[in-house]
Protein backbone atom coordinates (compact mmCIF):
# COMPACT_ATOMS: atom_id res chain seq x y z
CA UNK A 1 0.00 0.00 0.00
CA UNK A 2 3.07 2.68 1.07
CA UNK A 3 4.47 0.93 -2.08
CA UNK A 4 1.42 2.57 -4.11
CA UNK A 5 1.23 5.68 -2.31
CA UNK A 6 5.42 6.10 -3.07
CA UNK A 7 4.59 5.54 -7.09
CA UNK A 8 1.59 7.73 -7.30
CA UNK A 9 3.52 10.59 -5.62
CA UNK A 10 6.52 10.04 -8.02
CA UNK A 11 4.02 10.17 -10.72
CA UNK A 12 2.91 13.16 -10.66
CA UNK A 13 6.18 14.86 -9.22
CA UNK A 14 7.01 13.88 -13.13
CA UNK A 15 3.97 15.35 -14.63
CA UNK A 16 4.41 18.39 -12.91
CA UNK A 17 8.29 18.79 -13.43
CA UNK A 18 7.44 17.79 -16.79
CA UNK A 19 4.56 20.44 -17.65
CA UNK A 20 7.46 23.13 -16.25
CA UNK A 21 10.04 21.72 -18.36
CA UNK A 22 7.62 21.43 -21.83
CA UNK A 23 5.76 25.09 -21.81
CA UNK A 24 2.90 24.82 -23.66
CA UNK A 25 2.94 25.25 -27.93
CA UNK A 26 1.04 28.49 -27.17
CA UNK A 27 3.69 29.88 -24.59
CA UNK A 28 6.54 28.73 -27.02
CA UNK A 29 5.38 30.99 -29.65
CA UNK A 30 5.02 34.06 -27.65
CA UNK A 31 6.90 36.81 -28.20
CA UNK A 32 6.09 40.16 -25.38
CA UNK A 33 6.11 43.68 -26.74
CA UNK A 34 9.21 44.93 -24.45
CA UNK A 35 10.96 47.36 -26.29
CA UNK A 36 14.46 46.78 -25.63
CA UNK A 37 15.93 50.57 -24.85
CA UNK A 38 19.54 49.92 -24.82
CA UNK A 39 19.81 48.26 -28.42
CA UNK A 40 20.25 50.92 -31.54
CA UNK A 41 17.87 49.67 -34.35
CA UNK A 42 20.75 50.28 -36.71
CA UNK A 43 22.86 48.05 -35.11
CA UNK A 44 21.35 45.56 -37.15
CA UNK A 45 21.71 47.43 -40.31
CA UNK A 46 24.53 46.59 -42.26
CA UNK A 47 23.98 49.08 -45.28
CA UNK A 48 22.06 50.99 -47.08
CA UNK A 49 21.63 51.64 -50.71
CA UNK A 50 19.13 53.99 -52.62
CA UNK A 51 17.39 53.33 -56.11
CA UNK A 52 15.75 55.68 -57.88
CA UNK A 53 12.91 55.22 -59.89
CA UNK A 54 12.26 57.02 -63.12
CA UNK A 55 9.37 59.54 -63.46
CA UNK A 56 7.52 58.21 -66.69
CA UNK A 57 4.53 59.50 -67.96
CA UNK A 58 3.10 56.09 -68.15
CA UNK A 59 4.23 55.31 -64.32
CA UNK A 60 3.09 58.41 -62.27
CA UNK A 61 1.53 56.89 -58.91
CA UNK A 62 1.16 58.63 -55.92
CA UNK A 63 1.17 56.27 -52.49
CA UNK A 64 2.75 52.38 -52.43
CA UNK A 65 0.61 50.81 -51.15
CA UNK A 66 2.31 47.28 -51.74
CA UNK A 67 5.52 46.18 -53.02
CA UNK A 68 6.91 43.49 -54.39
CA UNK A 69 10.40 42.35 -55.83
CA UNK A 70 10.40 39.66 -58.16
CA UNK A 71 12.85 38.21 -60.88
CA UNK A 72 14.50 41.57 -61.06
CA UNK A 73 11.60 43.59 -61.41
CA UNK A 74 9.68 45.71 -58.62
CA UNK A 75 5.87 45.88 -58.65
CA UNK A 76 4.37 48.46 -57.05
CA UNK A 77 0.65 49.15 -56.34
CA UNK A 78 -1.50 52.29 -55.70
CA UNK A 79 -5.00 51.17 -55.31
CA UNK A 80 -6.64 53.82 -54.05
CA UNK A 81 -5.23 56.56 -56.65
CA UNK A 82 -4.48 54.41 -60.05
CA UNK A 83 -6.18 51.22 -58.84
CA UNK A 84 -2.84 49.65 -60.97
CA UNK A 85 0.41 47.86 -60.85
CA UNK A 86 3.15 49.44 -61.85
CA UNK A 87 6.95 47.33 -62.99
CA UNK A 88 10.20 49.10 -62.79
CA UNK A 89 13.63 46.72 -62.57
CA UNK A 90 15.84 46.91 -60.14
CA UNK A 91 17.87 50.03 -61.09
CA UNK A 92 14.67 51.97 -61.17
CA UNK A 93 13.83 52.45 -65.16
CA UNK A 94 10.29 52.27 -65.84
CA UNK A 95 9.06 48.89 -68.10
CA UNK A 96 5.17 48.94 -68.09
CA UNK A 97 2.30 49.02 -66.20
CA UNK A 98 0.40 46.17 -65.89
CA UNK A 99 -2.87 45.84 -67.96
CA UNK A 100 -5.52 49.17 -67.99
CA UNK A 101 -9.12 49.86 -66.59
CA UNK A 102 -11.72 48.77 -68.83
CA UNK A 103 -13.70 45.93 -69.70
CA UNK A 104 -12.07 44.38 -72.72
CA UNK A 105 -9.84 41.11 -72.36
CA UNK A 106 -7.07 42.01 -69.93
CA UNK A 107 -8.49 44.85 -68.50
CA UNK A 108 -9.84 46.12 -65.28
CA UNK A 109 -12.18 48.13 -63.04
CA UNK A 110 -9.73 47.99 -60.09
CA UNK A 111 -7.09 46.28 -58.71
CA UNK A 112 -8.18 45.28 -55.49
CA UNK A 113 -4.58 43.76 -55.00
CA UNK A 114 -1.88 41.39 -56.41
CA UNK A 115 1.65 39.21 -56.42
CA UNK A 116 3.66 37.60 -58.28
CA UNK A 117 5.75 34.54 -58.55
CA UNK A 118 7.99 32.94 -60.72
CA UNK A 119 5.47 32.51 -63.40
CA UNK A 120 2.71 35.01 -63.58
CA UNK A 121 1.48 38.20 -61.86
CA UNK A 122 -1.65 38.04 -60.46
CA UNK A 123 -4.74 40.57 -60.12
CA UNK A 124 -7.64 40.61 -58.30
CA UNK A 125 -10.71 43.01 -59.30
CA UNK A 126 -13.41 42.42 -57.51
CA UNK A 127 -15.83 44.69 -59.36
CA UNK A 128 -16.11 42.40 -61.89
CA UNK A 129 -15.01 38.80 -59.81
CA UNK A 130 -12.47 38.06 -61.33
CA UNK A 131 -8.55 37.05 -61.25
CA UNK A 132 -6.07 38.54 -64.35
CA UNK A 133 -2.62 36.59 -64.98
CA UNK A 134 -0.11 38.20 -66.86
CA UNK A 135 3.33 37.16 -67.77
CA UNK A 136 6.32 38.89 -66.05
CA UNK A 137 6.77 41.12 -69.30
CA UNK A 138 3.08 42.06 -68.40
CA UNK A 139 0.95 40.33 -71.67
CA UNK A 140 -2.36 39.20 -70.35
CA UNK A 141 -2.52 35.37 -70.31
CA UNK A 142 -6.36 34.64 -69.45
CA UNK A 143 -8.70 35.67 -67.10
CA UNK A 144 -10.79 33.60 -64.10
CA UNK A 145 -13.68 34.08 -62.59
CA UNK A 146 -13.50 34.44 -58.40
CA UNK A 147 -15.64 32.45 -56.21
CA UNK A 148 -16.20 35.22 -54.11
CA UNK A 149 -15.19 38.97 -52.80
CA UNK A 150 -11.55 39.01 -51.72
CA UNK A 151 -9.16 41.67 -50.57
CA UNK A 152 -5.60 39.25 -50.69
CA UNK A 153 -4.03 36.76 -52.88
CA UNK A 154 -1.39 34.12 -52.01
CA UNK A 155 0.17 31.83 -54.34
CA UNK A 156 1.13 27.85 -52.74
CA UNK A 157 3.62 26.06 -53.97
CA UNK A 158 1.65 23.26 -55.50
CA UNK A 159 -0.11 26.70 -57.75
CA UNK A 160 -3.34 26.46 -55.49
CA UNK A 161 -4.38 30.00 -54.68
CA UNK A 162 -5.22 31.24 -51.17
CA UNK A 163 -7.45 34.51 -51.23
CA UNK A 164 -8.43 36.65 -47.66
CA UNK A 165 -11.36 37.99 -47.10
CA UNK A 166 -12.15 40.60 -44.50
CA UNK A 167 -15.42 41.88 -43.00
CA UNK A 168 -16.71 45.13 -43.40
CA UNK A 169 -18.32 47.38 -41.94
CA UNK A 170 -21.71 48.20 -43.96
CA UNK A 171 -20.75 46.39 -46.78
CA UNK A 172 -23.24 43.29 -47.32
CA UNK A 173 -20.73 40.46 -48.47
CA UNK A 174 -20.45 37.98 -45.67
CA UNK A 175 -18.42 35.04 -45.67
CA UNK A 176 -18.06 31.87 -42.61
CA UNK A 177 -14.57 31.95 -43.07
CA UNK A 178 -11.25 34.60 -43.67
CA UNK A 179 -9.37 32.30 -46.26
CA UNK A 180 -10.33 29.99 -49.04
CA UNK A 181 -8.16 28.18 -50.63
CA UNK A 182 -9.00 26.94 -54.52
CA UNK A 183 -7.24 24.96 -56.89
CA UNK A 184 -5.72 26.47 -59.80
CA UNK A 185 -9.31 26.35 -61.87
CA UNK A 186 -10.90 28.08 -58.90
CA UNK A 187 -12.71 25.13 -57.18
CA UNK A 188 -12.75 25.54 -53.58
CA UNK A 189 -10.70 23.08 -51.29
CA UNK A 190 -10.59 24.17 -47.98
CA UNK A 191 -11.56 27.03 -46.18
CA UNK A 192 -9.73 28.38 -42.71
CA UNK A 193 -9.74 30.61 -39.66
CA UNK A 194 -13.69 31.44 -38.83
CA UNK A 195 -14.96 35.00 -39.08
CA UNK A 196 -15.29 36.12 -35.85
CA UNK A 197 -16.91 39.18 -33.46
CA UNK A 198 -13.69 40.34 -32.72
CA UNK A 199 -12.47 40.64 -36.38
CA UNK A 200 -11.73 44.66 -37.09
CA UNK A 201 -14.29 45.52 -39.66
CA UNK A 202 -12.28 48.35 -41.06
CA UNK A 203 -10.88 49.11 -44.92
CA UNK A 204 -7.73 50.81 -43.56
CA UNK A 205 -5.28 47.68 -43.95
CA UNK A 206 -5.10 46.78 -47.66
CA UNK A 207 -2.57 43.75 -47.57
CA UNK A 208 -3.27 40.57 -45.88
CA UNK A 209 -0.29 38.59 -46.60
CA UNK A 210 2.98 38.31 -46.78
CA UNK A 211 5.44 35.45 -47.35
CA UNK A 212 8.96 33.89 -47.69
CA UNK A 213 10.49 30.85 -48.85
CA UNK A 214 8.28 28.78 -46.54
CA UNK A 215 5.19 30.28 -45.06
CA UNK A 216 2.66 32.63 -46.05
CA UNK A 217 2.18 35.09 -43.36
CA UNK A 218 -1.48 36.36 -42.98
CA UNK A 219 -2.76 38.91 -40.12
CA UNK A 220 -5.99 41.02 -39.56
CA UNK A 221 -5.79 44.74 -38.42
CA UNK A 222 -6.01 44.96 -34.47
CA UNK A 223 -5.32 41.44 -34.31
CA UNK A 224 -2.09 40.24 -31.50
CA UNK A 225 -1.80 36.90 -33.62
CA UNK A 226 0.34 36.09 -36.86
CA UNK A 227 -0.74 33.05 -38.54
CA UNK A 228 2.02 31.11 -40.40
CA UNK A 229 1.02 28.89 -43.30
CA UNK A 230 3.07 26.18 -44.43
CA UNK A 231 3.30 27.02 -48.28
CA UNK A 232 3.52 23.54 -49.41
CA UNK A 233 0.53 22.56 -47.07
CA UNK A 234 -1.77 24.99 -46.38
CA UNK A 235 -3.85 23.26 -43.52
CA UNK A 236 -0.75 22.96 -41.59
CA UNK A 237 -0.11 26.21 -39.88
CA UNK A 238 1.50 27.66 -36.42
CA UNK A 239 0.66 30.88 -34.72
CA UNK A 240 3.39 33.43 -32.94
CA UNK A 241 1.05 35.89 -30.94
CA UNK A 242 2.23 39.42 -29.58
CA UNK A 243 1.83 40.16 -26.27
CA UNK A 244 1.60 43.67 -25.49
CA UNK A 245 0.11 42.66 -21.92
CA UNK A 246 -1.33 45.86 -20.52
CA UNK A 247 -1.58 48.10 -23.48
CA UNK A 248 -3.92 45.00 -25.65
CA UNK A 249 -6.72 46.47 -27.11
CA UNK A 250 -9.81 44.81 -25.15
CA UNK A 251 -11.45 42.10 -26.69
CA UNK A 252 -15.05 44.09 -27.35
CA UNK A 253 -13.06 47.20 -29.10
CA UNK A 254 -11.29 45.07 -31.53
CA UNK A 255 -13.74 45.36 -34.26
CA UNK A 256 -14.48 48.82 -34.21
CA UNK A 257 -10.86 51.09 -35.27
CA UNK A 258 -12.39 53.96 -34.19
CA UNK A 259 -12.66 53.00 -30.62
CA UNK A 260 -8.76 52.52 -30.18
CA UNK A 261 -6.74 55.33 -28.42
CA UNK A 262 -3.41 55.89 -28.16
CA UNK A 263 -3.28 54.03 -24.74
CA UNK A 264 -3.12 50.77 -27.12
CA UNK A 265 -0.43 48.97 -29.22
CA UNK A 266 -1.21 46.78 -32.33
CA UNK A 267 0.33 45.35 -35.20
CA UNK A 268 -1.07 47.58 -38.07
CA UNK A 269 0.76 45.96 -40.90
CA UNK A 270 1.11 42.20 -41.47
CA UNK A 271 4.55 41.20 -40.45
CA UNK A 272 7.44 40.08 -42.51
CA UNK A 273 8.68 36.93 -40.93
CA UNK A 274 12.65 35.33 -41.86
CA UNK A 275 14.78 33.10 -39.83
CA UNK A 276 15.71 36.06 -37.86
CA UNK A 277 13.51 38.84 -38.14
CA UNK A 278 10.03 40.26 -37.45
CA UNK A 279 9.43 43.37 -39.38
CA UNK A 280 6.54 45.49 -39.58
CA UNK A 281 4.70 48.83 -38.28
CA UNK A 282 2.38 49.11 -35.68
CA UNK A 283 0.05 51.33 -34.02
CA UNK A 284 2.93 54.52 -34.75
CA UNK A 285 6.66 53.15 -36.34
CA UNK A 286 8.22 50.25 -37.47
CA UNK A 287 10.02 47.91 -35.84
CA UNK A 288 12.37 45.27 -35.83
CA UNK A 289 11.82 42.18 -33.56
CA UNK A 290 15.28 39.74 -32.82
CA UNK A 291 13.55 35.99 -32.95
CA UNK A 292 16.67 34.52 -31.49
CA UNK A 293 16.49 36.70 -28.40
CA UNK A 294 13.01 38.49 -28.47
CA UNK A 295 13.67 41.29 -28.18
CA UNK A 296 11.69 44.24 -29.72
CA UNK A 297 13.73 46.97 -31.35
CA UNK A 298 12.59 50.44 -32.23
CA UNK A 299 14.16 53.22 -33.98
CA UNK A 300 16.37 55.36 -31.74
CA UNK A 301 15.04 58.45 -30.28
CA UNK A 302 18.95 59.98 -30.50
CA UNK A 303 21.29 60.52 -33.06
CA UNK A 304 22.14 57.14 -35.40
CA UNK A 305 23.66 56.16 -38.83
CA UNK A 306 20.03 54.59 -39.42
CA UNK A 307 16.86 54.90 -38.99
CA UNK A 308 14.51 51.87 -40.35
CA UNK A 309 11.70 53.21 -42.56
CA UNK A 310 8.08 51.12 -42.76
CA UNK A 311 8.84 48.30 -44.63
CA UNK A 312 7.14 47.71 -47.79
CA UNK A 313 8.55 44.18 -48.70
CA UNK A 314 11.16 41.86 -47.04
CA UNK A 315 13.26 38.93 -48.80
CA UNK A 316 15.60 37.24 -46.31
CA UNK A 317 18.22 40.06 -45.21
CA UNK A 318 17.02 42.90 -48.04
CA UNK A 319 14.68 45.22 -46.61
CA UNK A 320 12.41 47.95 -49.13
CA UNK A 321 10.57 51.11 -48.69
CA UNK A 322 9.80 53.99 -50.18
CA UNK A 323 11.87 56.79 -49.43
CA UNK A 324 10.13 60.75 -49.48
CA UNK A 325 12.54 63.93 -49.53
CA UNK A 326 10.65 65.27 -45.54
CA UNK A 327 11.41 61.90 -44.16
CA UNK A 328 15.04 61.76 -45.54
CA UNK A 329 16.08 65.15 -44.78
CA UNK A 330 14.56 64.48 -40.92
CA UNK A 331 16.72 61.20 -40.93
CA UNK A 332 19.88 63.26 -41.89
CA UNK A 333 19.25 66.16 -39.22
CA UNK A 334 18.98 63.34 -36.71
CA UNK A 335 22.59 62.25 -38.19
CA UNK A 336 21.80 59.41 -40.57
CA UNK A 337 24.70 59.32 -43.33
CA UNK A 338 23.87 61.52 -46.38
CA UNK A 339 22.40 59.58 -49.30
CA UNK A 340 24.68 60.17 -52.76
CA UNK A 341 24.30 62.93 -53.94
CA UNK A 342 22.20 62.18 -57.48
CA UNK A 343 19.63 60.53 -55.03
CA UNK A 344 19.34 64.07 -52.86
CA UNK A 345 18.59 65.93 -55.96
CA UNK A 346 15.87 63.40 -57.20
CA UNK A 347 14.73 63.79 -53.61
CA UNK A 348 14.45 67.49 -53.51
CA UNK A 349 12.36 67.04 -56.87
CA UNK A 350 10.07 65.12 -55.55
CA UNK A 351 10.89 62.04 -57.66
CA UNK A 352 10.24 58.23 -56.65
CA UNK A 353 12.93 57.13 -54.29
CA UNK A 354 12.98 53.30 -52.38
CA UNK A 355 15.76 52.08 -49.78
CA UNK A 356 17.18 49.26 -49.49
CA UNK A 357 18.61 47.96 -46.17
CA UNK A 358 20.72 45.23 -46.11
CA UNK A 359 20.47 43.59 -42.50
CA UNK A 360 22.89 42.01 -40.79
Amino acid sequence: MLFHKYCTILLLLSVIISCKSNPSREMENSIIWKVDPHTKLSSYIDSVEYIALETHPDGLFNMVEKLVVQDDKIFILDFRNCKQVFVFDTTGKFLFPVGALGRAPGEFLETRNFTVDSNYIYVIDNFQARLLLYDLNGTYIETKQLPGVFYDIAILGNGDYMFSWQPLKDLPVKKENKITITDKNMNVKKELLPANESDCCNSTKLSFFTQNAENIIYHTLLSDTIYLLDRHDAFTFSTLTIDFTNHSIPMKWRQDYSKVTENYQYLYTTPFVTPKYILGTNDSEPYLIDRKNKKVILNSREKDDYFLLDPDFVAGNKVFSYLLNDTYQAMIKDGMKRAPKEIEEKLEKDHYVLIKYILK
